[in-house]
């Protein structure tokens, strides 16, 4: 009898130890489980964050674009360009309207000057747009630093510049063209890759009043016809208008 008492005790003792296993093994499952469901929701979160930060960069890149825009339009508004920040083409042609009219009244000279850089739009092409932005950038300061305070050089458009020269003749707005010409040709601008100098060149071409026409149009195509004249002759040169 006491050996089937201590049997039975023993028989008891075993399914309470293995059911305080299963029930350690279940909480340990348990817990277990729950970590792995933290583990899952990370990548979720994660990639909710992701889309955030790409949603914001893109409201950044978006309102730095209009900021961009404002302030183009608002130096275009001042009568400056933007890339060169030489008085743009509007503003001088008002300039040239006035300046003229000027020079009738008192009689003295007045001269009109068209650069054009050469071939530019291959530079463009072959460079990119930002070599090409810093040639008309630091052809603007050579024709800025080579004309008088009194003179307006202003950006015309495109690879195209132009200048008033006041009280100046034809044979004297030669001198002057020649003299940024031959600072244009010295002008150092390099490859971004390689690091190799690229030529530049210009084309420059110079009507006056009296001597080629007493109105504002009429200066502007005389020294148009020369300065395609000019390219035609091969480009990095000078030419005056036809009289």
């Amino acid at each position: 009898m006491k050996a089937r008492i201590a049997e039975m005790l023993q028989t008891f003792h075993g399914q309470s130890t293995h059911r305080q296993t299963d029930a350690t093994a279940a909480v340990a499952a348990g817990s277990t489980g729950a970590g792995s469901g933290q583990v899952r929701r990370i990548p979720g979160q994660t990639l909710q964050t992701e889309k955030l930060l790409r949603e914001k960069d893109r409201e950044i890149d978006r309102l730095r674009h209009q900021l961009a825009n404002a302030e183009a339009r608002l130096q275009e508004l001042m009568g400056q360009d933007v890339l060169t920040a030489l008085p743009n083409r509007h503003i001088f042609k008002e300039h040239l309207t006035h300046s003229l009219k000027r020079a009738l009244r008192l009689g003295y000279s007045l001269s009109l000057m068209l650069i054009d850089i050469d071939h530019l739009r291959d530079i463009n092409l072959k460079y990119g747009h930002e070599v090409g932005d810093l040639v008309l950038v630091e052809v603007a300061k050579i024709l800025k630093s080579s004309v008088r305070e009194i003179d307006m050089p202003a950006r015309w458009g495109g690879e195209e510049l132009v200048t008033v020269l006041h009280e100046t003749d034809a044979d004297g707005a030669a001198v002057v063209a020649e003299r940024v010409r031959r600072r244009i040709s010295m002008l150092e601008v390099k490859e971004p890759k390689t690091g190799k100098p690229i030529k530049i060149t210009a084309s420059l071409a110079v009507a006056s009043y009296p001597q080629h026409s007493n109105d504002p149009q009429g200066l502007l195509e005389a020294a148009s016809e020369a300065l395609i004249q000019a390219k035609e002759d091969g480009c990095n040169r000078v030419l005056i208008a036809n009289k």
